[in-house]
């Protein structure tokens, strides 16, 4: 019986971990790198992602080349099993990386609006973005995921500023050292 318990334990306990972890999660190279790009410059998707691991939201970032026209991304309801909520994030491919950053950015903050509600199918997902926001054509939009994405955008365009003073002020001290 006690290797028995000690076997669920070793057993159960990373998947626990792990579940902890699963948020966002990018799965393609073009979102991997979008993900990490968000996160090192903005401060806002920091929090977005932060506030998701600590819901019962998983969210999966996808890329792709088909995306509906003037649409840079879109979040969508997958399932809802086990105690937790599935969304997919998926993201315009041909997109610049800080437009498909503030995408993503405002794409995670539809994902906290699903996370701080109950809704758990297409139907209450629906009806919680009529309350929060309003329909543009098949799509639905809120102010707060537009906002996001302003700022994000600034941030990033901040952050690589600052990165290329910073580049210059290197290379400016490497000449006078020399």
């Amino acid at each position: 019986m006690r290797y028995l318990s000690i076997c669920c334990v070793v057993l159960w306990f990373p998947a626990v971990v792990v579940a902890e972890r699963l948020t966002p999660r990018a799965l393609d190279p073009i979102s991997v790198d979008t993900l990490a790009h968000a996160l090192e410059r903005s401060a806002v998707a920091r929090r977005l992602v932060t506030q998701l691991e600590s819901s019962n939201v998983i969210v999966h970032i996808v890329s792709s080349a088909q995306m509906p026209g003037g649409i840079g991304g879109t979040t969508r309801f997958v399932t809802s099993r086990g105690g937790y909520r599935y969304l997919r994030i998926t993201l315009g491919a041909g997109l610049p990386l800080r437009h498909r950053s503030a995408i993503l950015a405002h794409e995670l903050q539809h994902a906290w609006e699903v996370a701080r509600s109950t809704a758990d199918t297409v139907e209450e997902l629906k009806q919680l973005f009529e309350g929060e926001g309003h329909r543009a054509g098949e799509f639905y939009e809120t102010r707060a995921a537009i906002e996001v994405e302003r700022t994000v955008m600034m941030e990033l365009m901040t952050a690589g500023h600052e990165l290329r003073l910073r580049s210059a002020h290197t290379l400016q001290t490497e000449q006078v050292i020399k």
